[in-house]
């Protein structure tokens, strides 16, 4: 419960400190005016090509583990968990409701289902961190022009190491049988187990994930293009961005987005966005966050298409049940994974 009550007060900080300014506020208002909407329309169509991408790359890795939902029941629960993942705090996030109602499709491949959503978020993880840093790479030396710019490198470089660090030790871990022997009170424990368990499932399918690590790559080029989209709105107004400044600054924002320091990344992302945007492309500081903003709104719209998703859907077996009632269940199978990896 602390982590979320910090989040908040972090989000509720980083806004303040964005918005309280009220040159700002009214330079927003005026580019806002003056904005381009009909360039949402793409942008919202590029979004919705990304959850596409991010279900067909879902269905591949249940495939693997002989699970076939059918692909609008496939496509209902990933738009579920986008709704939670955007809106609801707490330890019970979208992946929580995706696994439960996947549990209830298939209640005898339970832990296959499970995996199958970890290892979807480690490969969407590491194709971020891969298309990331291509782009700094290929930016490098922009990027060290300033110690702003150069230090949130050095971030993304550290996220990148932290997470590979991360993976080969519990795969070490996992494969030498050494859970025993780390106490389970160390920070990421059963996360650990939890990747490691996922890696070893599908360690040997590689022709099908290759597929789906090219629906994740994918998955980064339509969300460059939301990005973009929401850029070219206000492409009238002096400093906009074109597409090449959003291709740099987009995967780096997505990426220290990704540390759990807000709500859903909100503030921070707009932090970045204007700080990022600002330093390297002159790009008005009000304009910036607006871009970020508008970007963000086409994540809301959809999130909120997941939310109409959520009151129509009805599982293959089972009643209704409480959302703490679904991450206790959750729970008791991470313990299960968890006492037969030890």
């Amino acid at each position: 419960m602390i982590m979320p009550l910090l989040q908040v007060c972090v989000t509720f900080l980083l806004l303040w400190w964005i918005f309280h300014d009220p040159a700002k506020r009214a330079q927003m208002t005026m580019a806002l005016k003056n904005a381009e909407l009909f360039w949402l329309i793409p942008g919202f169509i590029c979004f919705g090509l990304v959850l596409l991408c991010s279900t067909m790359r879902w269905s591949i890795l249940l495939s693997i583990q002989k699970i076939d939902f059918g692909w609008k029941r496939t496509w209902c629960l990933v738009m579920i968990g986008m709704f939670f993942n955007l809106f609801l705090l707490g330890s019970v996030g979208g992946d929580v409701l995706k696994i439960f109602y996947a549990m209830r499709e298939v209640p005898k491949q339970k832990t296959a289902v499970f995996f199958s959503i970890i290892f979807d978020r480690f490969i969407g993880m590491f194709s971020l961190m891969f298309v990331t840093l291509a782009v700094c790479f290929c930016s490098y030396e922009q990027l060290i022009k300033t110690r702003v710019t150069e230090g949130l490198f050095t971030t993304v470089l550290v996220v990148f190491s932290g997470f590979i660090i991360f993976i080969i030790f519990s795969f070490l871990v996992n494969y030498f049988h050494l859970w025993r022997h780390i106490p389970s009170w160390i920070p990421g424990h059963r996360a650990m187990i939890d990747i490691a368990s996922a890696l070893s499932a599908y360690a040997s399918e590689r022709k099908v994930l290759i597929r789906a690590v090219f629906y994740s790559l994918l998955m980064n080029l339509f969300l460059f293009g939301s990005g973009i989209c929401a850029a070219y709105a206000f492409a009238r107004l002096p400093g906009a961005p074109g597409a090449g400044p959003m291709i740099v600054v987009m995967p780096i924002v997505n990426t220290i987005c990704n540390i759990p320091i807000s709500l859903s990344g909100i503030g921070v992302r707009e932090g970045l966005f204007e700080t990022l945007l600002n330093t390297l492309y002159g790009t008005p500081k009000s304009l910036a966050v607006l871009i970020s903003l508008t970007s963000f709104s086409l994540t809301v719209f959809w999130s909120l298409l997941g939310g109409c998703f959520y009151l129509f859907y009805r599982p293959s077996s089972g009643g209704p049940i409480s959302l703490h009632a679904m991450s206790d269940e959750v729970e008791l199978l991470e313990e299960v994974i968890e006492k037969s990896a030890e």
